[in-house]
């Protein structure tokens, strides 16, 4: 099991959203705006002199889908250079659900 960890910005929030859907991932937690720099660019810290804000999103999946959602997320930052998202992966021992 793998907690995949992603840091965007919260323009490209409905792009996430939908590539989470299009691998069938529907169990997340995602921070609405949280304040940071991705992959060393300009902060994003709410203000006058730092406008804007950062999104994070965690997902707990399986290795196989963990896999597959890095390689999307790998897939956009190609092709949205300057846009994209940072992205880290962590094995997770153990999850406790609410519905299991």
């Amino acid at each position: 099991m793998k907690m995949v960890l992603m840091n965007y910005y919260v323009g490209i929030d409905e792009e996430v959203k939908e590539l989470l859907a299009k691998l069938d991932i529907c169990t997340y937690t995602r921070f609405p705006e949280v304040e940071g720099r991705i992959s060393c660019s300009d902060p994003r810290e709410n203000s006058h002199v730092w406008p804007g804000a950062n999104s994070a999103l965690f997902a707990v999946l399986d290795d196989e889908t963990a896999e597959r959602l890095v390689r999307e997320l790998e897939s956009f930052n190609e092709k949205a250079p300057g846009e994209g998202m940072d992205a880290y992966v962590m094995d997770v021992s153990r999850r406790v659900l609410a519905g299991e």
